[in-house]
């Protein structure tokens, strides 16, 4: 009887240890909507987003953070932009120094703004801007570690069609 009870003592004390030395995760990352409104003063504010309609902008934050001790390099931070919404041109935003890129293809390929094409026109090559309602996702590359414990705040907007 003592040794199962020893047994099983130990069993539990070891399902407490595995418990209590489950490894966090590096990088922990949050995404938050906020509907953009304004009050009384035509001062804006942010709302948490329960429902949008047409017309109404959302603004994404986008939040990592470091749950180590030591920094991590080589971040990417990918936004959608959702179906019957566009890009908010001008609305990226960090406090850290990155390269912002975006794609006009799903995610496939991404490139620095303003987005160029050459188009046949009239019969002559042209060179457009896609403008950033055809934009599908947005990125930014920190040029910075994240340091340990830190907390790294991307933000931008997009709006309902």
């Amino acid at each position: 009887m003592k040794k199962l009870l020893l047994i099983v003592f130990a069993a539990v004390v070891m399902s407490f240890s595995v418990f209590a030395e489950k490894e966090v995760e590096p990088l922990s990352s949050q995404m938050d909507a906020y509907v953009v409104t304004f009050n009384k003063d035509g001062d804006e504010e942010l709302k948490p987003a329960v429902e949008v309609y047409p017309k109404d902008k959302i603004e994404y934050k986008l939040t990592y953070t470091n749950n180590t001790e030591k920094e991590l390099k080589g971040l990417v931070i990918t936004g959608p932009i959702p179906q019957n919404t566009f890009f908010v041109s001008g609305t990226n935003n960090t406090k850290i120094n990155s390269d912002f890129v975006v794609s006009i293809d799903g995610g496939k390929t991404f490139e620095p703004e303003p987005v160029k094409r050459i188009v046949m026109k009239d019969g002559k090559e042209v060179e457009v801007i896609i403008p950033p309602e055809k934009y599908t996702a947005i990125r930014w590359m920190p040029n910075v570690p994240i340091n340990a414990k830190e907390k790294q705040i991307f933000t931008y907007r997009i709006e309902v069609k």
